[in-house]
């Protein structure tokens, strides 16, 4: 990577992207960068479009007509957009049909289902329904299905163009990297489930004996009593009834008795055969990932199929064919790349490839817009292209144009600690606009302490909703996360306050009694 080709442009929620990409652009061209030597890349066709619209403008208002006139020759729009130019353009290279057509993704998702099917046979799901059970992972009936975790890696696998042979080396890596948690395996001299059958009929005959009728102890022995018919009508217990057993409480004169069988159970961890099905497990799931990926490429070639992700592929090979970087080299004077947070890692190694060759790359980000991390983004890449790259202090914007003093400041308190390894230049704005006299706060907080019981927890929330409807075109308002010490009440109190409550995001945040409204 060429340092001096990539300028960083780290940019908030409404610090002025859009306008500093203007005029970079703008600047550019008036020194001679040629339109049609302009890649830019923008998250959406919306995005590019006014992009596009602003730099055109923005020419005609200094005169350079043959610069506006020329720009509809610029490659401005969204990655996928740009690769499929890029594709057909340089179809014989990449092996593909100058007609290719993009399957839509949900169509992808559809043939990929079909490949999966193809390869699930009954017995290999009975096998990782057996020991998905036995490691506990359905112990609570909640809604869990191995398919998402397959679906996940296949999605990982692919957003980084993994092959069967990393694949391979990762089902062994995950094992012995999870294997380091759980220690030493012993090759028990004996049967350790007889033994187990004893210790468990030894504790309870022996806690029994001592008449002790408290209420934990008398729960503790019920549930020993439990384990022990599981074991009984099994031959075995399930894996997560032993943690169960290392977690069962007595009274503490009784605790003595109870400790040989509890420090029997902590060893399973370490059981040869506590570590073979967890690896039997991962293997399984990994094998599943490994024959659906290859279903589905034999799906894709019998049918002259793509799907996005395979254009991404092909475009990044086509920037390892010294014909087309010939061209390429000649031709490419601009490389722009907005949302670049967003990036996957397959993306980024395109723009890296890309910036090698550009005689200016621009590069625009804000980590702590990232939102698409289901899609293959990884905000890391962006620290780490900071990182090796720097960024110069002209190229922070610093100033918020868009929201209001107060609300800047609350976000700049919550964004500063929770991205607390930036540096506070790049998250913390400056509010530049101002308040008009005939606004109301921009904050209002919403208290959830009450003297007097249920009866305020009713009423305060409607007057909320009333004042939003009182004044609409000042009270936008909707409630985004809310925060509250007894998680359980959540669900009825929303229900109770007839308030839309929106889902968010699991991010680890100390809990509060007082959310906020925010009025733009």
């Amino acid at each position: 990577m060429k340092k001096a080709n990539i300028k960083i442009i780290s940019a908030g929620a409404g610090s002025g992207k859009t306008y500093r990409l203007t005029q970079e652009m703008v600047a550019l061209l008036r020194g001679g960068t040629r339109a049609s030597g302009i890649i830019a890349t923008t998250f959406t066709s919306k995005a590019a479009a006014e992009l596009a619209e602003r730099v055109r403008t923005k020419l005609l208002e200094e005169g350079l007509t043959a610069q506006a006139n020329d720009l509809s020759n610029a490659l401005i729009g969204t990655v996928h957009g740009l690769g499929v130019k890029l594709l057909k353009r340089f179809a014989f290279e990449a092996g593909v049909s100058p007609q290719v057509d993009i399957m839509a993704e949900e169509d992808s998702q559809i043939f990929f289902n079909r490949s999966l099917s193809q390869i699930m046979t009954q017995p290999r799901v009975e096998r990782i329904n057996g020991l998905a059970d036995k490691l506990g992972l359905t112990k609570k009936n909640e809604a869990f299905d191995w398919r998402r975790v397959v679906q996940q890696l296949v999605d990982t696998a692919r957003a980084n163009a993994f092959d069967r042979d990393i694949l391979e080396q990762s089902k062994v890596l995950s094992f012995r990297t999870f294997q380091t948690f759980l220690g030493e395996k012993i090759n028990y001299p004996g049967d350790y489930n007889a033994e187990l059958s004893e210790l468990l009929n030894e504790t309870i005959n022996n806690i029994s004996a001592v008449g002790d009728e408290t209420k934990i102890t008398n729960e503790g022995i019920g549930e020993l009593k439990t384990l022990r018919n599981d074991l009984q009508q099994r031959s075995f217990l399930f894996w997560h009834q032993w943690v169960k057993i290392t977690k069962i409480k007595v009274s503490a004169k009784c605790r003595d008795l109870l400790e040989p069988l509890t420090d029997f159970a902590k060893k399973h961890a370490q059981l040869a055969d506590f570590q073979s099905d967890v690896e039997n497990y991962i293997a399984s799931i990994f094998d599943v990932v490994i024959d659906a990926l290859g279903e589905f490429e034999r799906f894709k070639k019998q049918r002259g199929l793509i799907d996005y992700t395979d254009m991404e592929v092909l475009v990044r090979g086509l920037l390892a064919n010294p014909s087309v970087l010939e061209v390429l080299n000649d031709e490419l004077d601009l490389l722009m790349v907005d949302e670049f947070q967003d990036t996957s890692p397959i993306q980024l190694d395109i723009f890296l490839k890309l910036s090698l060759i550009a005689k200016h790359s621009i590069w625009v980000g804000d980590p702590k817009q990232s939102i698409y991390g289901f899609r293959g983004a990884e905000p890391r890449l962006m620290q780490a292209i900071l990182t090796h790259v720097g960024i110069k202090d002209e190229d922070i914007l610093k100033d918020s144009w868009r929201s209001r003093p107060d609300i800047v400041a609350a976000t700049n308190a919550i964004f500063c600690r929770a991205f607390a390894d930036l540096p506070t230049e790049q998250v913390a704005l400056n509010a530049k606009r101002e308040d008009k006299p005939e606004q109301t706060e921009a904050l209002i907080h919403w208290h959830f302490s009450y003297d007097n019981g249920g009866d305020t927890r009713k009423k305060q929330p409607g007057s909320l909703a009333e004042a939003a409807l009182l004044n609409p075109s000042k009270f936008f308002w909707r409630v985004k996360r809310i925060f509250y010490l007894k998680a359980k009440k959540i669900r009825a109190k929303r229900e109770r306050a007839i308030l839309p409550y929106f889902a968010a995001p699991t991010t680890t945040v100390k809990p509060s009694p007082m959310p906020f409204i925010a009025r733009a």
